[in-house]
């Protein structure tokens, strides 16, 4: 039976203590049935445009087929 691929993204926020200034991490996991992975840190972030850059650089790898890159 063939499986779909899938993959989960999780993008955690932070606010650094006195400031407004923020931290993320993106963290990613193969779901694929039968491939399921362990999770994978993609990047610390902490600009929305940083954060966004990581989102769409990570989709462009997993629509195109290749592993989450590092």
């Amino acid at each position: 039976m063939k499986s779909d691929r899938s993959a989960t993204l999780v993008l955690r926020v932070w606010l650094e203590s006195g400031s407004d200034d923020f931290r993320g991490r993106l963290t990613a996991v193969d779901t694929t049935v039968g491939h399921e992975g362990g999770e994978v840190t993609l990047g610390v972030v902490s600009s929305a445009s940083d954060a966004v850059e990581a989102v769409r650089a990570w989709l462009d790898d997993f629509v195109g087929g290749r592993a989450p890159s590092q």
